[in-house]
């Protein structure tokens, strides 16, 4: 994307990542994305190059909110993975992120039944979270520890159990 279209399309992101947040991955094409987004499926394509683009870009906005929330919830020093993981169940128990948790979980599924962009984004997704985790952590190494105690908090709370966060 050039730098003239990535300044365009970024006025597209913030209500295209809305949209998926409302409707879910499955149920978000291109027309309907674009009419929330005042703009035209083709201009999507155009600014994105793809629908892969589209969800990608809108993924992303999704993820960002999502690191800047927790940002100004959690402190910001970076803390042993014994005190950052039950600083996070907390916030994670708010319920703040559960629209994201089940978009990031409906991406997973299609991702595990071998949709190559899902499998791009979702890795994209986990990966920059992984980053973002292990630059919170005095201890980065843990970082897929606390990754993968999240994402099983949100698919064991998404399955209706009432489960305790690790305290790390």
């Amino acid at each position: 994307m050039t730098d003239k279209n990535t300044q365009n399309a970024a006025k597209y992101t913030g209500p295209l990542a809305d949209y998926v947040l409302s409707h879910g991955v499955a149920r978000s094409s291109l027309r309907p994305m674009a009419k929330a987004a005042g703009t035209s499926d083709r201009m999507l394509v155009y600014h994105y190059g793809s629908k892969a683009g589209v969800m990608e870009a809108a993924l992303n906005e999704l993820a960002r909110r999502d690191k800047e929330t927790m940002d100004a919830m959690l402190p910001a020093a970076p803390l042993p993975a014994n005190q950052l993981m039950p600083m996070i169940g907390s916030v994670m128990k708010t319920g703040v992120f559960n629209p994201s948790i089940a978009v990031l979980l409906e991406l997973t599924a299609q991702a595990i039944r071998g949709d190559a962009m899902a499998q791009k984004i979702a890795n994209t997704l986990a990966t920059d979270f992984h980053d973002w985790l292990a630059a919170r952590l005095t201890e980065p190494d843990r970082a897929i520890e606390l990754l993968a105690a999240v994402e099983g908090w949100g698919v064991l709370t998404g399955c209706g159990l009432d489960v305790s966060f690790p305290s790390g």
